[in-house]
């Protein structure tokens, strides 16, 4: 496996990876919560490409359920050392992007 190869195991440090840059100088202090929430959001996105394969969500569910979970990271980043909303979300889409064509062509549609 490459050093950049993206899998359902790894989702949660890409992520990380690809966010923590976004922080600059404020990473520090969310680190933590920056970890719990890439997690997190690695889960549901693992929710989501076996429930999409073994079609027991839509497409619109998927899209749901990757909106709460984004909903609930942001308002956590945001309340840490009172990030802005816009660092919050330049994070938050450097995560996503870096498991974006993974997740999308696990579950055959872009989600991300």
């Amino acid at each position: 496996m490459a050093k950049d190869d993206v899998t359902l195991e790894n989702l949660d440090e890409k992520m990380f990876d690809a966010a923590k840059n976004s922080f600059g100088n404020k990473f520090a202090s969310v680190k933590l919560y920056l970890q719990a929430e890439s997690e997190k959001l690695a889960i549901t996105l693992r929710m989501i490409i076996e429930s999409c394969a073994a079609h027991e969500i839509s497409k619109a569910e998927a899209k749901i359920l990757l909106n709460q979970q984004k909903v609930a990271a942001s308002a956590v980043l945001t309340a840490v050392e009172g990030m802005s909303a816009v660092a919050v979300q330049a994070a938050l889409n450097a995560a996503l992007k870096v498991v974006k064509d993974f997740a999308n062509s696990k579950i055959g549609f872009p989600l991300l």
